[in-house]
């Protein structure tokens, strides 16, 4: 066990993981969103790609056995075990724009702003953030291809694994979003539990 930590609601966080190491996240009260964004370590420009990770894995429904492609065809995480099978990686993370422009109002907290504070760190500024991967988030697509977001199947106790297919730093934000039911309109904490491949976890629930 490297860490087994709680994301307090509407917060954000960031760290490095070695290849073959495993992220758990945990939904610890049901209906909550991680948005997940990953960056190879050694070359921050080679960074998660969620138009490449639709490619490459030719689906928009990610699950278990798919992977998070970067923007030069890297492997970079593997979905290794998922317990709600439901995620999206089409529509982005939520900013104070987007924020402002959907709901009016201004200066919200936002998963890009979350985003923006965890990497600053490691030096990588807003502009060369890439967009995320939604864990747990329901977006639905109707046949005529108009989306919408819907509250999150998710469940107290679920849980996704993540490995690490090459050295990445990870960022992960709890997402604030108060304006649609994508967090079932009450944003909650998330427990992350990194561990090595060797370790194994037992079921989680609660």
């Amino acid at each position: 066990m490297i860490f087994d930590e709680v994301l307090p609601a509407k917060q954000g966080t960031a760290f490095e993981m070695a290849a073959g190491q495993v992220l758990r996240i945990i939904d610890l009260e049901g209906q909550q969103v991680p948005d997940l964004l990953c960056i190879k370590r050694e070359d921050h420009a080679d960074k998660l790609s969620p138009p490449n990770t639709q490619l490459l894995n030719k689906t928009i429904f990610l699950k278990s056995g798919h992977h998070l492609y970067s923007t030069r065809a890297t492997r970079l995480m593997t979905i290794i075990e998922d317990t709600v099978g439901v995620h999206d990686i089409i529509s982005g993370g939520c900013s104070s724009y987007t924020n402002e422009f959907r709901y009016g109002v201004r200066g919200t907290a936002s998963c890009r702003g979350n985003f923006e504070k965890a990497l600053a760190p490691y030096g990588i500024p807003e502009t060369e953030i890439p967009y995320n991967f939604n864990i747990f988030m329901n977006v639905t697509v109707a046949p005529d291809g108009t989306t919408a977001i819907e509250e999150s199947p998710s469940k107290p106790g679920d849980y996704i694994d993540l490995r690490a297919d090459v050295d990445v730093i990870v960022a992960i934000s709890n997402c604030p979003q108060l304006r649609n039911p994508c967090n079932g309109w009450n944003p909650t904490p998330l427990r992350m539990i990194l561990h090595e491949p060797e370790a194994r976890i037992a079921p989680t629930h609660g």
